[in-house]
């Protein structure tokens, strides 16, 4: 399962960094219109990314199967031009500002919980 999991990862990054390259905005900019509440449109947890002191955030709420819950805060940074959340392993995180969506790499797709655009 994990080896399948690194696999989708490297191809979710080939196609992430396409879409990283072919963007003029700053990351800066980028993250700034992202942040709020995020859902997946699969069966992941839901995150919310946030700014504090000028660093960006995303805060996830992961519910163990025995119902308790744990609150996990990760940094993001840029590489290269490129946007990471820093778990430990390498989760790309990129954004499609025409569909208001979020796709992290591994971890999938993303959609604003209130449906509204952020200001």
């Amino acid at each position: 399962m994990k080896r399948l999991n690194l696999i989708l990862l490297l191809s979710a990054v080939t196609v992430a960094l396409a879409f990283v390259i072919s963007c003029k905005e700053t990351n800066t900019g980028r993250l700034e219109k992202m942040r709020g509440d995020w859902v997946s449109t699969g069966n992941k947890p839901p995150f919310t990314l946030s700014e504090e002191n000028g660093q960006y955030r995303v805060t996830v709420i992961k519910k163990s199967h025995a119902g308790s819950t744990r609150t996990e805060t990760y940094l993001i940074r840029e590489t290269d031009g490129y946007l990471f959340i820093e778990t430990g392993l390498a989760v790309m995180l990129t954004y499609d500002k025409e569909k208001d969506r979020i796709h992290l790499s591994p971890g999938g797709e993303y959609k604003r919980s209130n449906h509204q655009l952020n200001k």
